[in-house]
């Protein structure tokens, strides 16, 4: 299948702020200027660079025009939340380390309410951006009733979330935490980093309507990569 017109641009764009063609702080091209480089039309050039403002990689002014970011990317927290979004994140790929299933007491992390012995998948994943550097390491623990079938998914795509969704789990509710933490030697060796550095850790845990957690995924960030934040229109508040 074809790759989408907006994918195709956002990756144009892409190719040229990690070329240093276009700089932190450049101004992009606008919308009209979009369609007439690259003959495609105004909702195909907004698309793109909403895209890439919701990357990470642009910071879109009203009257103002979109501008390359620094080289901190910054995410909205809700985008983590809602399946839609999530499955975008930053450009670029997973890598697994590691796959299996496990007793949830042997688990790279505790899944709340499961019993010592059940069974659950375990996921470890590294996030690479497009020039093949660490961003973050993903560590999942799902039970293994809710998807017993997820191993046998393309995992360097997998957006669990989603994908729970897809079999009709019903997710009732999603939530996001934050932690101070420091790195210790395996992830420091995983992050391309320094043990003993702080960072960020973002722990997501998903209940069904009876408050069964049915997957905790643990973000670790790599030191001095990326900034968070959570938007709100001005009528939500």
């Amino acid at each position: 299948m074809a790759e989408p017109l907006h994918e195709q641009l956002r990756r144009a764009l892409e190719g040229r702020i990690h070329a240093g063609d276009l700089a932190p702080g450049a101004r992009l091209p606008t919308e009209k200027e979009l369609c007439e480089q690259y003959g495609v039309s105004r909702p195909t050039a907004q698309r793109a660079l909403n895209d890439l403002a919701k990357a990470g990689l642009a910071v879109r002014h009203r009257r103002h025009g979109s501008f390359v970011a620094d080289s901190v990317r910054r995410f909205n927290l809700l985008n983590f939340v809602v399946p839609e979004t999530a499955g975008k994140g930053v450009p670029g790929r997973h890598e697994v380390v590691s796959a299996r299933v496990v007793r949830a007491a042997d688990a790279v992390h505790p899944l709340p309410g499961a019993e010592p012995d059940a069974a659950v998948i375990e996921l470890v994943r590294r996030k690479l951006d497009l020039l093949e550097r660490v961003q973050s390491v993903e560590k999942h623990v799902v039970q293994f009733a809710a998807a017993p079938d997820l191993l046998d998914q393309e995992l360097e795509e997998l957006v669990t979330l989603g994908h729970l969704r897809a079999r009709g789990v019903e997710v009732d509710t999603v939530r996001l935490y934050l932690d101070p933490v420091v790195l210790d030697e395996r992830d420091a060796r995983l992050l391309d980093s320094t043990p003993g550095t702080p960072t960020l850790l973002r722990r997501r845990e998903l209940r069904v309507p009876d408050g069964t957690v049915i997957e905790v995924v643990k973000t670790l960030v790599r030191p001095g990569t990326a900034e968070f934040f959570v938007e709100l229109p001005g009528s939500a508040v």
